[in-house]
């Protein structure tokens, strides 16, 4: 009956859940760990080779004219600056040092993990970039967008819910990285299994950020 009367709130509420639960934060350390070890496998090359033809022969809708766009919600810059704007918010808001002390461990935590797992696999990007986009100079597995935005957003989400309730922020979160991984897939800078692998990942930084939020707050 609450979720026919409250279907925001609940999707909402169901994500938060999702996201957040013991039982995905396993799941998302075993899978990334099954991918690494397998992903030059041929199930998986095939999956990556069935997704590029799939992108490439799909229609020019919104997602795919907008990719280059959408992608700057995961681009590192963008994310240095949003979660400085965010510290300096809830600091004056809050006076709480714990809170921006976990904010920024958040965004380095996330990017900095993703540096150290990419110079580990070396995975080289795909040979189809097209010629016109420049090519990342760093390797690809796991995407460092994908793999950023979900503790990044997320974990925002976990702070604006408590000061600001009225606005359903964990759907908000989910459409934005949705958005970046979408544009990932459409760009064709990443593998798929990059894309999963990103997926993966960030549920971990996600949880890993929100236990250093709690640790941090006990200090």
């Amino acid at each position: 009956m609450y979720f026919i009367f409250h279907p925001i709130s609940s999707i909402n509420h169901l994500i938060a859940r999702l996201v957040t639960d013991q039982i995905t934060f396993i799941i998302s350390i075993v899978f990334f760990i099954f991918l690494s070890l397998n992903y030059k496998k041929r199930f998986w090359e095939d999956l990556d080779r069935s997704m590029f033809y799939w992108t490439d022969d799909a229609k020019p809708r919104f997602l795919k004219n907008y990719a280059e766009d959408l992608a700057i919600f995961g681009n590192a810059i963008f994310h240095i600056a949003f979660m400085i704007v965010l510290s300096v918010i809830f600091f004056i808001v809050k006076h709480r040092l714990s809170v921006v002390i976990s904010i920024l461990f958040t965004l380095i935590f996330s990017w900095g993990l993703n540096r150290l797992i990419k110079l580990i696999y070396k995975r080289t990007r795909p040979e189809t970039i097209a010629s016109n986009i420049r090519k990342r100079m760093s390797y690809c597995f796991p995407s460092g967008h994908v793999m950023a935005s979900i503790p990044i957003y997320f974990f925002s989400a976990v702070l604006l819910q408590n000061i600001m309730g009225f606005l359903p922020w964990y759907i908000i979160a989910f459409v934005i990285c949705y958005f970046v991984i979408a544009s990932r897939i459409y760009l064709n800078h990443h593998y798929f299994t990059d894309i999963l692998g990103g997926i993966a990942m960030g549920i971990f930084c996600l949880n890993i950020s929100i236990w250093f939020y709690f640790i941090v707050g006990l200090i």
